[in-house]
């Protein structure tokens, strides 16, 4: 308020500035979860979005009915009329659900001291202050909040006329917020949120004029109140804060350019008659009278440029005819459109979307309102008059009450805080194994196993490491091969990605890690919750740590035998660099290392994996040893993870430790240093319960999610498939608010079924004996054969579904093995004529057992089957999951569609979520282009293939992996064939591959990739002098040096057929006589299968008949046909000058490039053929010839000619 005037009713309001709250007792059955800031609105739990509206008290007895009802500092008195107060706005019928509170300067004014107003702080008493928020002000916010109310807590007093950056106002506010922000019952409130100021009016600008309108005065103020914020969030404390603006409150438009920076921001406003053009009385609050119009233009003005981004509350705000005298505003209400101020002001509001609200009315007025209107020829009081603020808010709130209002919270969440500083492992209750973790600024990641489950290499992150949340999921796939796809009999069970290492280097995430099948990989970001980027490493490194030491790059891996390799900056190892560093010593099974460099010593930090597992560590002052050993712990099965040093200087270690058919948890561990070793947890036994890391401040307590109503155009970070997903059969847009699964693939068992969706399943501290998993599913749309249900996941698995037999959806539950011996059986239940399903699995840690429960109203649940006894078994190798699946046995074509998945006891989707969802912007579902990761011209190696990842980016600038669902139109597909996004190379040539996908809104886009595939390029990319031991190749000098007894050159995944040529000739570029050198082909997919062997000497040429290859002793003749590795091997260490590798069918073993160049004097129209007739181009100019296609004999028109490089 601006000045103390006459009446006592505007005076009870003026300084009244409190809080907000949903209601519980106030407004019956409300819940009151925790609020944040989400974007440009005030959201509950679950996203839901919330405007809050309410009503003001300040207590002092001026305010208090001008001192009639308490006085003398009467704390027992102020806390019964005050809280009465709100029982009986409460039972007055007001549907309000939060409270602006004043902590007035009464209380905290050395008492007798004269001040000049309340904008004065001279008479501030800091003590006095601390004991009456303890005494007053806490208590009647936590009264508040009893009653269903938010509470916003703002200071005693208001600004100064004018303030400056640092100044005596400024640093008092930051001593009352310090002291508020750390007080025990206020800070991380859920229900408390905090207005930093009343009414700045001017500010010091940068060129020295005090003022409200410039950008140079917002920049000052966002600084002003920025200090304000950094020493509250310093203190631990996230509650949500909103910003006052200029101009008594009513210019924010600065703060469009200028934002306060940080998390959990709101602004709050005041507004009142005559205002941003609004309708108001002569005398306070203006006279303009121009209704609507004038009204929008200046909330566009003052407030919406902020509103566009952060949510509003206007927490001062009132009108009535001045005849009554009893509000500050002096305005009617009008009606929308025409003269007036509340109506207009409604409209405005509530078109905005974002804007919380109260009225400023003396709360023993609002105490006394009933919702009764004068009789006829009675006249209107300031309660009964719809021209007067009460009437009109009244019912207003009484709509508002039925939109925009907080959802209760899930009541099972799985977090191992225990809200008093401390935490109890595990840290997660939940299949996070492997991990490693790092920290960022005061961010830490956490990078854990996935293994078939895809997107996966789960990264999860923490501001304490004790609280955690998902961070993203940067492993799309590995490879599209049979294995990934489910296909021809094949899968990844127990294997794929796991005990990746992650690093943060030089602005730069880095994820390393090895599969057991296809090797090494390697992705990178600079954006950790943005795209990634994957490359497939030449070498693999089993179990590894990686780390930068400055500008040198070192890997750990192996098991038993431990290797320290320095890679290059491609991650290549470097020649005469990968050793032998450590070997097991107390038995064997040593694995799961990390590497560091911590002060003077480099330490390997490992495992002896197995059961019991313990970890251990290794240190020496040289990278390559020799390395000395201490056991670690030996405790409870707690193993492998990582080391990491918090922004205190203390230090933890994040291990695992293996627990049942649920998996492997996260296990945090103190670590202190003894004599430059690391000691875990307490007198060499793990913690359970102990103090959470000192981290520099506090956090709120975070839970990772898991229940779903998928109303997203992405699925949640908590999903991953089984295996890779087929992308067309699937949608999360077909159906809005649904996810719909069409059957994938016809199989006769669900371990072999494509898009099984699947979730971990979480332990619960509170009640271990129920993890729920319940969804709802539509199935009208199921075809002959086709099962949909519910899993629980591991070798064994069970489900709960239906069945389509004879046209008729019968409950099924069924029991199998993955791999293991376990019986199968199938049990055939009741005939469901509903089109809606609940299904639903109860998983019981404590027993290790799992229950399956159908139901027809989500009512009452009928239990069908026996108990799946759960297992945790290596065939799998992850822990038990919930699974939702539809897969055929007939045919193709059915679908299901998912409505949610919950994990609590009792779930109503109309209960935690509102009825505001619509369908998704047409923006998220607009495609505009298709994208690769790599280049668009692609060189294999003949008999080789590779995987590439199609993303559609849309017109909003998010991304889906689409590979899987787009279409391919392949030019040429005797020399390549495409699946699923995996290109296999067949045979020299190229091929266009025209890529194509249609949007969800029918737009279609393509993009066209050139494949070039060649048998013996001499290229860095895929000459690989790695295949056995550490070499090097130069691409320049085509110079390959191997490692010791080593061996390089090419190796095809897929075979390649060579029986259609006589010869492959090496051409050598010097002698080979001191170095062993021979020329190898090997037939079969192994290096140590044995090979033809051609010892090369000082031969400039090396010629093999491909009819007459024979390998080992006693002889055994090679087939040509299938091909597997071709190249060098050598003792090691000295050059090998390769000229060119070429095939041949020349008796004279001549290179068939040089027959002839193409002549381009003339330029007819030509088909191109390869020398064994597959045509590559159909009617290109002779002059084209040439382009892109790669040295090689072809037949071009009725000509043999050859294209020289």
């Amino acid at each position: 308020m601006k000045n103390i005037t006459n009446v006592f009713y505007e005076f009870l309001i003026a300084l009244c500035c409190l809080m907000s709250s949903s209601t519980l007792w106030a407004w019956e059955d409300m819940p009151m979860p925790r609020l944040h800031v989400e974007g440009r609105y005030l959201v509950d739990p679950h996203g839901n979005k919330v405007n809050l509206h309410g009503f003001a008290q300040t207590y002092s007895p001026w305010f208090n009915e001008m001192g009639q009802k308490w006085d003398n500092y009467d704390v027992a008195k102020c806390l019964k009329y005050n809280q009465g107060l709100i029982d009986d706005i409460i039972d007055a019928g007001w549907k309000m659900n939060f409270l602006r509170l004043h902590m007035d300067p009464y209380w905290s004014n050395s008492p007798g001291i004269h001040v000049e107003g309340e904008n004065d702080i001279s008479a501030f008493d800091f003590n006095r202050f601390k004991t009456y928020l303890d005494r007053v002000f806490i208590p009647m916010a936590e009264y508040a909040v009893s009653k269903g109310l938010y509470v916003v807590m703002r200071p005693p007093g208001v600004c100064p006329e004018k303030i400056a950056v640092g100044d005596e106002y400024n640093q008092y506010l930051i001593k009352v917020w310090t002291h508020v922000a750390q007080h025990p019952k206020l800070k991380n409130h859920p229900n408390i949120m905090f207005e930093l100021a009343n009414e700045p009016i001017n500010i010091l600008g940068p060129d020295g004029t005090y003022g409200a309108g410039s950008q140079g005065h917002f920049d000052k103020l966002k600084e002003y109140f920025q200090s304000v914020v950094d020493a509250m969030r310093a203190q631990g404390c996230d509650n949500i804060l909103w910003i006052p603006g200029l101009g008594y409150q009513g210019l924010y438009k600065g703060f469009a350019v200028n934002p306060i920076e940080g998390e959990n921001i709101g602004y709050a406003v005041h507004l009142y008659p005559g205002w941003m053009g609004s309708d108001g009385e002569n005398g306070d609050g203006g006279s303009s009278t121009g209704g609507y119009e004038p009204f929008q233009q200046g909330w566009d003005d003052s407030v919406a440029p902020v509103a566009t981004f952060a949510p509003i509350m206007i927490t001062e705000m009132d009108w009535a005819p001045s005849k009554y005298n009893a509000s500050w505003g002096k305005a009617h209400t009008g009606t929308f459109g025409g003269p007036g101020f509340g109506a207009n002001m409604k409209h405005i509001v509530d078109n905005s979307g974002n804007v919380s609200w109260l009225i400023f009315t003396g709360a023993d007025l609002l105490a006394k309102f009933k919702d009764t209107p004068p009789a006829e020829g009675e006249a209107y009081t300031f309660l009964t008059d719809p021209e007067a603020c009460p009437w009109p808010t009244y019912h207003w709130y009484q709509e508002y009450a039925k939109e925009n209002y907080p959802r209760p919270d899930f009541t099972y969440q799985s977090h191992s805080d225990n809200g008093d500083g401390t935490y109890t492992n595990p840290v997660i209750f939940g299949d996070f194994p492997d991990p490693d973790v790092i920290r960022v600024g005061d961010v830490y990641y956490m990078v854990s196993t996935t293994m078939y489950i895809f997107p996966g290499a789960t990264i999860l992150k923490s501001y304490d490491l004790v609280n955690w949340e998902y961070c993203c999921n940067p492993l799309e796939r590995i490879e599209a091969s049979d294995g990934y796809n489910l296909e021809n009999g094949q899968n990844r069970y127990s294997r794929g990605q796991w005990a990746t290492a992650l690093q943060y280097h030089d602005g730069k995430f880095y994820l390393l890690f090895t599969t057991l099948d296809e090797g090494g990989y390697l992705l990178t970001t600079t954006d950790i919750e943005g795209e990634w980027e994957k490359k497939k490493l030449n070498d693999g490194f089993y179990d590894c740590g990686l780390l930068f030491d400055n500008d040198k790059i070192y890997v750990v891996y192996g098991i038993n035998q431990l290797r320290i390799a320095e890679l290059d900056a491609d991650f290549n190892k470097i020649p005469g660099n990968d050793k032998d560093v450590v070997k097991w010593s107390f038995r064997e099974g040593l694995e799961g290392s990390r590497l560091y460099k911590i002060g003077e010593y480099y330490y390997i930090y490992s495992t002896y994996g197995g059961w019991p597992a313990f970890q251990t560590v290794f240190r020496s002052k040289d990278i390559y040893g020799p390395y000395e050993e201490k056991k670690l712990i030996d405790d409870d099965n707690i193993h492998q993870g990582a080391l990491v040093e918090t922004q205190t200087g203390e230090w933890w270690t994040m291990l695992f430790y293996d627990k049942g058919a649920y998996g492997r948890f996260p296990n945090l561990q103190p670590v202190k240093w003894v004599d430059g070793w690391p000691e875990i947890g307490e007198n060499g036994k793990g913690v359970t319960t102990y103090r959470k890391p000192d981290v520099g401040r506090e956090y709120p307590i975070k839970s990772l999610p898991t229940n779903d109503n998928f109303r997203h155009y992405k699925l949640g970070l908590q999903w991953g498939w089984n295996h890779n997903a087929d992308r067309s059969k699937w949608s999360l847009t077909e159906h809005a608010g649904y996810l719909r699964l069409y059957t994938a693939n016809v199989t006769d068992s669900l371990h072999k079924a494509k898009n099984t969706l699947t979730q971990r399943i979480l332990g619960y501290p509170q009640d271990l004996e129920h993890s729920y998993g319940t969804v709802r599913m539509e199935i009208g749309k199921m075809q002959e054969g086709d099962v949909a249900g519910l899993a629980v996941f591991q070798d064994p698995y069970a489900f709960i579904g239906i069945k389509v037999i004879d046209g008729q959806k019968r409950l099924v539950y069924t029991t199998a093995p993955v791999v293991s011996s376990a019986a199968k059986s199938e049990q055939i239940g009741e005939v469901v004529t509903e089109p809606v399903i609940y299904l639903r699995a109860i998983a019981n840690y404590s027993t290790s057992k799992a229950g399956f429960y159908y139901s027809l109203d989500n009512k009452t649940y009928t239990k069908l089957g026996d108990d799946l006894n759960m297992k945790y078994d290596l065939t799998v190798f992850t822990g038990n999951k919930f699974a939702i699946f539809n897969y055929a046995t007939v045919q193709t074509g059915g679908y299901v569609d998912v409505d949610w998945f919950s994990t609590e006891p009792e779930f109503d989707e109309e209960f935690y979520f509102d009825d505001s969802f619509e369908g998704y912007s047409e923006e998220s579902l607009t495609l505009t282009e298709l994208t690769i990761d790599g280049d668009e011209e692609l060189t294999l190696l003949t008999g080789s293939s590779s995987t590439i990842t199609v993303k559609g980016i849309y017109a909003d600038g998010h991304t889906e992996d689409i590979t899987m669902a787009a279409d391919y139109e392949n030019q040429n597909p005797d020399v390549v064939r495409v699946t699923n996004g995996r290109i296999m190379a067949l045979q020299d040539g190229e091929s266009d591959i025209v890529i194509s996908y249609k949007g969800p809104l029918g737009d279609r886009q393509s993009l066209t990739i050139h494949v070039t595939s060649s048998t013996f390029p001499l290229t860095a990319e895929l000459f690989n002098p790695n295949i056995y031991a550490t070499g090097s190749f130069d691409e320049n000098t085509h110079t390959l040096v191997t490692g010791q007894y080593g061996f390089g050159g090419w190796w095809y995944d897929n075979g390649i057929d060579l029986s259609e040529y006589k010869y492959v000739v090496a051409k050598m570029g010097n002698d080979n006589s001191d170095n062993g050198a021979s020329f190898r082909l090997f037939d079969e997919n192994n290096y140590w299968s044995g090979a033809a062997e051609y010892e090369i000497k000082s031969s400039k040429q090396v010629v093999v008949d491909l009819n007459n290859m024979y390998k080992g002793n006693p002889k055994v003749k090679l087939d040509p046909s299938h091909i597997y590795i071709v190249g060098f091997w050598a003792l090691g260490g000295k050059p090998i000058v390769i000229e060119k590798v070429y095939l041949t069918n020349s008796d004279d073993y001549k290179d068939p490039t040089g027959i002839e160049d193409v002549a381009v004097d003339k330029d007819p129209q030509v088909d191109v053929y390869t020398i064994t007739g597959i045509k590559l181009r159909t009617q290109v100019r002779r002059s084209e010839v040439i382009r892109d296609l790669p040295a090689g004999i072809y037949i071009v028109g009725r000509e043999k000619i050859a294209i020289l490089k």
